[in-house]
């Protein structure tokens, strides 16, 4: 895949994106082209991606593309918790978010906890930690 490029906007960083279930989590657009490039993705698929605002993005690696057209516009604070208690990546390390207080947290401060998170699980799986 090239250079992405963003239709009508970027989102807005950190991003989780769900590659078939194995979460990739970046806080920059440059990140997340590097990480791409590591990853052979289908063809003819499209990936859903949620920025730190829980607006729905979706990836098209066909066209190297990032767009804000998707019918999941809005994610909710269940949605993105659920999506990561339910990740390969979550699985391999154990780890559930919890879903309880949900009123008293932002959404913005779930995507970062959730981002966080990544980071330390892939971080841990190259080094070899659990």
């Amino acid at each position: 895949m090239g250079a992405l490029r963003y239709m009508s906007r970027r989102p807005r960083f950190p991003i989780i994106c769900d590659l078939d279930g194995e979460l990739v989590a970046d806080a920059s657009s440059q990140q997340f082209e590097r990480r791409l490039r590591k990853v052979a993705l289908p063809v003819g698929r499209t990936f859903n991606i949620v920025d730190v605002t829980g607006e729905g993005w979706v990836l098209q690696p066909e066209l190297s593309a990032i767009s804000p057209l998707t019918l999941d516009k809005q994610w909710t604070k269940a949605r993105v918790i659920g999506m990561f208690n339910t990740s390969l990546n979550a699985q391999r390390a154990g780890w559930q978010y919890p879903p309880r207080s949900l009123s008293n947290r932002r959404l913005e401060d779930i995507i970062r906890d959730l981002a966080e998170l990544l980071d330390e699980a892939e971080h841990n799986n190259e080094t070899g930690k659990r």
